[in-house]
């Protein structure tokens, strides 16, 4: 199963995410585009401080983390894996 835009826009409106669920599919998209070409250290650190942030409001947090453990059912293998190493530096 491919992840599409409606896929994301149905999970990210019922999370709450954001009243608007269209309007945070076209946000991240745009903002993973913006990562396309960073290599994987300047990943990494980009995570270690998207994790001080998203911590500031732990309800919040366990939201986003739910949403992206919710994804991983539909992503391939490669794409698993990138999503596992990811969780791990969120959650440590």
């Amino acid at each position: 199963m491919d992840l599409n835009q409606q896929m994301l826009s149905d999970l990210a409106e019922q999370l709450g995410l954001e009243d608007n669920a269209r309007s945070a599919v076209t946000t991240a998209a745009d903002l993973a585009s913006s990562y396309k070409d960073k290599n994987e250290d300047a990943l990494i650190a980009e995570i270690r401080e998207l994790r001080k942030v998203m911590k500031t409001n732990p309800q919040q947090y366990q939201n986003q983390v739910a949403a992206l453990r919710t994804l991983r059912s539909v992503m391939n293998e490669e794409q698993q894996r990138r999503l596992d190493k990811m969780l791990m530096l969120l959650e440590e």
